[in-house]
């Protein structure tokens, strides 16, 4: 058996290949635990399989340490730091490279079948294997759409279901570990997951359900990358390195790329896409709130005049996004001509629906759009669509996808999926689909909707998930007279920098951004209350900062954590309240989700803020330097 081993920069990632007996296998490590037991790696094609009788040719070393920018990202500049390594193997003749690469955050690989002419992929013979020291592991079923729960999983259970990218993995000991794909193209087309009831932890990758085939292709070929991020909650949430696997921008010139709040309207009134007086009406929401853009969703063709929308929308210093569906964008010469013109209208970006497929086919689709919108300087936003693989890298201008349940799952969709977006699915998708790129959640909704969570929650999930366009799913009526609208007048969708504070999926979420000096903060809690307890030793040192704090004004009431203790003797009248249910009006069974607690104060660099939360509560808290 020959091993192979890379270690990333500061060895804090070690990543192994193993050519035992003709066959290649892998392992993952972070510090001392082991982040991805031994797995198989290969590849069976029509004309060669990949999966045994290899033999290793050649061994090369190398490493990357560069630094780049996204104009539209959760952090200002993005490193690229690890060690790499190229393996070489042969078979009858056919030659399979394995490239590796260690970074402090995780570990990646991926094949090429080199060559040349045509060839057809049966099947990838890769997997993820879930160490038996392992704590739990969460995962989301596939659906074609990406739009379901994130669900703790029984390991003995894993073989029930195929899962979707990505999955997550607690390792103990704060650590853990990401199981993804990067670099996405139409050449190979996205992948899923599946295990056996003989090695339920041994997660196979397998093709897109509706690529019925072998997957067509010319060589040389590539596969996605396959990767492990490992390290604390925080690495995994800040890290870049799905987008260091992706190519750099496809867009020469990316003045255009604008991040951005936008109206729309399409989420409490569906049919107002089809109605001019209310977009207009929009406009002038989006222009008293300081939004830069509003949406014409689904209907507004024969409908709305889009050329007089946008006249109309200048005036107030507001641009236009318009919608289409996927089917009409599949020839490339229509889709050129659409965007020709709507370009030429003054649109600034195309909201682009109902892909759901990860096959070759319609990943090329993907790549054809991308293209022709930097052509015509249009920015884009996938929905009902694979989910991103850190191609904000090479298409700075997607500024986000859905495949995600998001706001509009609040209403009546139960016919299609039970259940809806609640707080504990707020709590997971950090740690599991945003991290793999921008998402179009649709997040604020105050009374349009029954939520289960208070208002300042809604509030806070502007700055707990990332967007680089950011739909906000409630009326304009009821967002302009809610308590937090200043925040969302401040509100930023690209950060300069991004820091997890605290964190466990499913239940708690405290995150900081930071845009030029200003900080938005963002805290949700899942089930039951909490008390966030803040020390702001992120802050820079010496300066005086203003605090906009919007939270859950809980009255007389006050939450505990039992990890606390027993509740001192000053809380009497709060075991009363909690204990004699009759007191309903009082009582937390029956708080007010809506009553919103604004406060203003100074703070300056090592504060400690004590924020109490309620059930499916939240805050959100904006810190801006004073002069």
């Amino acid at each position: 058996m020959s091993v192979t081993v890379l270690r990333s920069p500061k060895g804090t990632t070690t990543l192994r290949f193993l050519l035992q007996e003709g066959r290649l296998l892998y392992q993952v490590n972070t510090g001392f635990r082991r982040a991805a037991a031994t797995a198989p790696i290969g590849i069976r094609t029509r004309e060669v399989d990949f999966t045994g009788g290899l033999t290793l040719v050649k061994t090369t070393y190398g490493e990357i340490h560069d630094r780049y920018t996204i104009p539209a990202f959760k952090k200002e500049v993005c490193p690229d730091d690890c060690h790499t390594v190229d393996l070489l193997l042969e078979k009858d003749g056919h030659q399979l490279l394995v490239q590796g690469r260690a970074y402090d955050d995780g570990a990646a690989f991926r094949m090429q079948l080199l060559g040349e002419g045509p060839v057809s992929v049966i099947e990838e013979t890769c997997g993820f294997c879930v160490p038996e020291e392992a704590h739990s592991i969460s995962g989301m079923k596939l659906v074609m759409s990406y739009e379901d729960h994130y669900h703790p999983i029984p390991f003995e259970d894993l073989y029930q279901n195929n899962y979707a990218f990505p999955m997550l993995c607690d390792l103990g000991g704060g650590a853990w570990a990401l199981y993804a794909e990067a670099a996405v193209f139409g050449d190979y087309g996205g992948s899923n997951l599946l295990s056996s009831k003989e090695q339920p932890r041994m997660l196979m990758v397998k093709k897109c359900p509706d690529q019925l085939w072998d997957i067509p292709g010319t060589l040389p070929l590539k596969t996605p990358w396959r990767v492990v991020l490992t390290g604390t909650l925080s690495d995994i949430v800040e890290s870049n390195t799905l987008e260091n696997l992706n190519p750099p921008s496809i867009v020469k010139d990316p003045s255009f790329i604008r991040p951005g709040r936008c109206a729309w309207s399409w989420m409490t009134e569906n049919l107002s896409p089809t109605d001019p007086k209310r977009q207009r009406e929009y406009v002038d929401y989006a222009a008293a709130m300081g939004f830069e853009y509003s949406v014409d969703d689904g209907g507004w063709p024969g409908n709305v005049d889009i050329p007089e929308l946008v006249r109309y929308a200048d005036t107030k210093g507001v641009k236009i996004w318009i919608w289409e569906h996927s089917a009409d964008m599949r020839d490339p010469k229509e889709a050129e001509e659409k965007m020709k013109l709507w370009s030429s209208w003054g649109v600034v970006g195309l909201k682009i629906d109902f892909f759901e497929s990860d096959a070759p086919e319609r990943v090329k689709q993907y790549e054809m759009l991308a293209e022709l919108a930097a052509k015509y300087r249009l920015m884009l936003n996938f929905h009902g669509c694979m989910k991103p693989s850190g191609f904000s890298r090479c298409w700075p201008h997607v500024m986000s996808c859905e495949a995600v349940m998001g706001g509009e799952y609040l209403q009546n969709f139960s016919h299609f999926l039970p259940g809806g977006p609640d707080a504990a699915h707020h709590c997971t998708l950090p740690f599991t689909r945003n991290v793999m790129g921008p998402m179009d959640f649709t997040p604020v909704v105050y009374n349009s909707y029954l939520t289960g969570t208070t208002d300042p929650h809604q509030t806070a999930l502007t700055v707990i998930f990332t967007s680089y366009v950011l739909h906000i799913g409630e009326s304009a009526e009821n967002v302009m007279k809610n308590p937090c609208r200043p925040f969302l007048e401040k509100v930023k969708t690209a950060w300069d920098e991004t820091r997890l504070l605290e964190g466990a999926p499913g239940s708690y979420v405290t995150m900081a951004r930071r845009s030029g000096k200003e900080w938005f903060v963002g805290a949700i809690c899942a089930r039951r209350p909490r008390n966030v307890d803040l020390t702001l030793d992120w802050l820079e040192e010496g300066m005086e900062y203003q605090a906009e704090l919007y939270a859950d004004d809980l009255g007389d009431l006050r939450p505990f954590d039992a990890a606390q203790g027993a509740l001192p003797p000053a809380d009497e009248k709060l075991v009363d309240q909690l204990m004699n249910h009759t007191r309903a009006r009082d009582c937390a069974h029956q708080h007010d989700m809506h009553r919103v607690k604004t406060e203003t104060f100074k703070v300056k660099k090592g504060d400690r803020l004590f924020v109490p939360l309620n059930v499916n509560g939240g805050f959100a808290m904006v810190l801006m330097p004073k002069p």
